[in-house]
């Protein structure tokens, strides 16, 4: 079978931004081929820093015939008293190019349809794929676009060359001014500069003979096993983080080790500042030593061997040079203790309409105020954190490597005397900074990165600053996303728009300033991503869960897992059906107080018995947060709901009648409103 190869070539690409293109490049042609019938057995992505590439293996030649059942007249319409064809009729078939015998006749509600069945016959690939690639280039999801040509197209950066090739053959693509051919690149430096390809099979091959590793996990591989050498040798440990292995990953087309050392005199630097050194702009890999720094560290070349050691020397100059510039920072920064230099956050804006980084301490000393009793802290000590907590970003060191905000406001804390606790608790206040991130550990440090988080979000969208589309220059999701991990990993019970509500007074009146609602609605949507992507939640379980505003998040996780736990479940399908008409009935009904004296027939009374032993049990697992025993307790209302539905009628005219069943009904639909509006379910 056919194999089909789409290569994007670029100028360089930030590094951590091509696997995101590569992936959603590889996704959308899967997704196009499948969509127009184009069948194939596998595909793989590959990148490198200058080029994006899909290889699709054992693609369909043609595509299969579309076959459709299209509907014509009524029968009453297309057939008359004799069951011959009408002029309706025959106009339906000339239409389709179809005779008599092809009508179908099939019931559609209460009425009998005439139906074909349509075939159209599929196209060649080679005449469906020149329109798919140059819209799956424009799908792509850029940060940032620029134009380097007349042609108007935009990329993140300047595209300079395509591979379109189908077996053999170059599919016939433009895009702007460029016109797909069968030649690639070789490496930059190392490599032929025109690279021409046969085949699609022959693409890694033929790049590596190139000095280019096509395949990220390859190289990705060979990063690592360079690393383990040095650990071997040197008795060391290499301290990896995915961001720091992603750049070099994605800046590299052909990996090359270099390993360095620097003087030993300089690992009286905090540890975290020696890392911060060495991953500057991504190049370097740390290695520890009994949990100490150790002084080598691992660079990478790309492309030939370091035979001269010139570029080890290099790389040494360059690291001994910055880690004597820290040296310099970090001993100005510990002259003046950590508190004294609170007092300077007036002087740093944090957002022109929320004020300066002080206004924002100050904020999160009010939340901690509330949180404290919430999660049985110490409150003096929550709040000496929440005091401290954005000092260090007055401090040199901060400044040269904004990634050790609050690392060194740990290590200032503790040089300058401050309680372990407070010490730990700043260091871990910005913790969890993405979904799968480490989270606080200290009970302190985890009511004040609840509280960071919150203030970042409330701030941004109470002054109108809500994400849209691909627009979120605050990184108002991230922080959310964050928050709401945070709570859900770390199953804390809070109320959080009880916490909102509080805290909305301390943010300025401004002219717009959107409502503490827009924030809980806005955290809410960030909550049914998360069920859905991080956990498993099924679509319509959230949207069951999440029908009920509720301020403490972990519930709707549990009721959740609740519901998928008990989806197989019989009982569950029927009180789902049934809830429907229990909403509906009672939409416009407020009130959930009943007398069971008004009842007057045997199947209302039978019911609210029912529902006394439910609702007992019920609440009781609720209180207890078992809500699958909490939904078991409810699941045996559904027979007696549904004899309830057949035999007694609601809307009587007697209004004090019809009042009390629909206040019971309105409490029973309350009570399965605890778990979530099971109407949603797809059973």
């Amino acid at each position: 079978m056919p194999e089909f190869l789409l290569e994007i070539g670029t100028e360089e690409l930030p590094a951590l931004d091509a696997p995101v293109l590569a992936e959603a490049l590889g996704k959308f042609l899967s997704e196009a081929l499948t969509a127009e019938r184009l069948r194939f057995q596998k595909l793989e992505v590959f990148w490198t820093p200058r080029r994006l590439a899909v290889l699709v293996r054992g693609l369909a030649e043609r595509q299969e015939d579309l076959v459709e059942e299209v509907r014509g007249p009524a029968i009453t319409v297309g057939l008359d008293a004799d069951g011959n064809p009408t002029q309706a009729a025959l106009g339906f078939l000339r239409k389709y190019g179809a005779s008599p015998a092809d009508l179908v006749r099939k019931k559609v509600g209460e009425k009998e349809y005439l139906f074909l069945k349509v075939r159209t016959p599929g196209k060649p690939a080679r005449e469906v794929l020149p329109a798919m690639v140059p819209q799956a280039i424009r799908s792509l999801p850029c940060r940032k676009t620029m134009r380097w040509d007349s042609s108007g197209v935009a990329f993140l950066r300047p595209i300079r060359w395509l591979v379109c090739l189908l077996d053999g053959e170059v599919v016939p693509v433009e895009f702007g001014n460029l016109q797909a051919d069968r030649i690639t690149r070789g490496h930059r430096f190392f490599g032929p500069r025109e690279l021409p390809l046969s085949s699609p099979g022959e693409y890694e091959e033929k790049l590596r003979e190139a000095r280019v590793i096509a395949d990220p996990e390859e190289r990705a591989e060979m990063i690592k096993r360079a690393a383990t050498r040095v650990e071997t040798e040197h008795g060391v440990h290499a301290l990896w983080s995915e961001e720091l292995l992603g750049t070099i990953i994605g800046a590299l087309e052909w990996p090359t080790p270099v390993l360095g050392e620097f003087p030993a005199d300089f690992l009286d630097l905090p540890a975290p500042v020696i890392a911060a050194v060495l991953h500057e702009e991504g190049k370097f890999v740390p290695f520890a030593r009994d949990g100490e720094p150790a002084p080598v560290f691992l660079g990478f070349r790309d492309g030939k061997e370091d035979e001269k050691g010139y570029v080890r020397q290099g790389y040494e100059r360059v690291v001994k040079a910055r880690l004597r510039d820290a040296r310099f920072f970090f001993e100005n920064d510990v002259k003046k203790p950590l508190a004294e230099r609170v007092l300077d956050l007036k002087g740093i804006v944090y957002e022109t309409r929320l004020g300066s980084v002080w206004d924002k301490v100050q904020r999160v000393r009010e939340i901690c105020a509330r949180l404290a009793p919430v999660f049985g802290v110490n409150g003096k000590l929550l709040d000496r954190a929440a005091f401290l907590c954005k000092a260090d970003l007055t401090t040199e060191i901060v400044k040269e490597f904004p990634e050790l905000e609050g690392v060194m406001g740990e290590v200032y804390a503790r040089i300058s005397g401050e309680p372990e606790e407070v010490a730990r608790a700043i260091g871990e206040h910005l913790l969890p900074r993405t979904r799968s991130d480490a989270l606080p550990e200290s009970s302190l440090g985890v009511a004040l990165s609840l509280a960071d988080k919150l203030d970042t979000v409330m701030g941004a969208i109470l002054i109108g600053e809500v994400p849209t589309g691909s627009r979120d220059p605050y990184g108002i999701r991230r922080a959310a996303n964050a928050l709401i991990t945070l709570v859900l990993r770390k199953k804390l019970v809070v109320d959080l728009f009880e916490l909102i509500d509080a805290a909305s007074e301390f943010y300025p009146e401004l002219s717009g300033r959107k409502n503490p609602e827009a924030v809980k609605k806005f955290l809410l949507e960030r909550l049914r991503h998360i069920l859905r992507d991080d956990y498993g939640i099924p679509h319509d379980i959230a949207e069951a869960v999440l029908a009920v505003p509720r301020g403490e998040l972990l519930g709707f996780l549990e009721r959740a897992q609740a519901l998928s736990s008990l989806r197989g479940e019989a009982a569950l399908a029927e009180v789902a059906q049934l809830f429907e008409r229990l909403r509906n009935i009672t939409v416009e009904h407020g009130n959930t107080s009943f007398s069971p004296e008004l009842f007057q027939q045997e199947e209302e009374r039978e019911l609210w018995r029912e529902y006394l032993k439910a609702e007992g049990h019920a609440r009781r697992a609720l209180q207890e947060r078992d809500y699958v025993a909490a939904l078991k307790a409810l699941l045996p209302l559904g027979e007696p709901i549904h004899r309830y539905f057949e035999r007694v009628f609601v809307m009587v005219e007697d209004e004090k009648i019809r009042a009390n069943r629909l206040s019971f009904l309105k409490a029973l639909l309350s009570l399965f409103l605890e778990i979530g509006d099971l109407s949603k379910l797809v059973t």
